[in-house]
């Protein structure tokens, strides 16, 4: 069953400021790992101001991107490869027609294919904290979620175009939130599921303590590693996270995914059991 209303009725607000400089942010939320929501923090970055479908299918040149469907943390989801500006242009089409779409793109790397659209925004308040940085962008329609889940690294997840929520819960509730055997790179997975749950599977999921914060254009949410968190379209959307590790982090947490990863593709590391885009 479906449980996501519920869970949001019954959980705290994550923290909000409306400013905030870089030794607060250090000192009270980075290095102490709590959650903070930043109302308003990138309103007046160029992304905020100028990116939106159109914007992005005007910019030139096309890249191969991986497309999703579904929740890809719970559900037997796999990437499937497409065009960045046919599926913008899909995407354009089916909500001018107000039709369903469930393909979304995920972790694309968009500065990559666009290295001048970092002038568009700036995480420097973040990365005056970190070394090893990867910054993403996120594109979808109304409704793409992705399933519970914690990163090993902190992300920093700001709010480009429409809206989101998240639902976010500490590490020590690790127990409560049933962690997956799969593997997944950089990150762990949670077997439950909020839109077909069963109670009775993970009955120590109701005593996790959980927090909502509702992100709009213009909002960045801090989630420090290991914080597990589901993901909701609520609109339309254009998000982009900052993925980062401290100096002590790349050499410890960092450098044991990217050894977990290299041989899990060998075959060695949990082979065929995992959330790769290999079937």
């Amino acid at each position: 069953m479906d449980i996501v209303n519920d869970v949001v009725a019954k959980s705290s607000s994550v923290e909000e400021v409306s400013s905030i400089n870089a030794l607060e942010f250090r000192k009270n939320y980075f290095t102490k790992k709590r959650p903070v929501l930043l109302k308003g923090f990138a309103k007046d970055w160029g992304a905020k101001k100028k990116w939106d479908l159109d914007f992005l299918m005007n910019l030139e040149g096309d890249n191969q991107v991986l497309l999703l469907a579904a929740n890809f943390i719970q559900d037997d989801n796999r990437y499937r490869q497409g065009s960045f500006k046919d599926y913008l242009q899909a995407l354009k089409s089916a909500e001018n027609n107000k039709e369903v779409m469930k393909d979304y793109l995920t972790t694309v790397d968009i500065f990559k294919f666009f290295p001048h659209l970092t002038e568009d925004i700036d995480f420097s308040l973040f990365e005056k904290n970190t070394v090893s940085n990867y910054v993403t962008g996120w594109i979808g329609p109304k409704g793409t979620i992705s399933g519970f889940h914690f990163d090993t690294a902190n992300n920093m997840y700001a709010q480009i175009m429409g809206k989101k929520m998240f639902i976010i819960c500490p590490p020590k509730f690790n127990r409560n939130m049933y962690p997956s055997s799969k593997h997944i790179a950089d990150a762990v997975a949670s077997q439950i599921d909020l839109n077909n749950f069963d109670p009775k599977k993970f009955p120590k999921f109701e005593d996790a303590a959980l927090q909502v914060a509702i992100l709009e254009p213009g909002d960045v949410l801090f989630v420090p590693q290991k914080w597990w968190h589901y993901v909701k379209s609520l609109d339309t959307s254009i998000s982009i996270s900052n993925f980062g590790y401290t100096k002590s982090e790349k050499y410890t947490l960092l450098l044991k995914e990217r050894i977990k990863h290299s041989l899990h593709k060998r075959g060695y590391y949990k082979p065929k059991n995992c959330f790769c885009c290999e079937a």
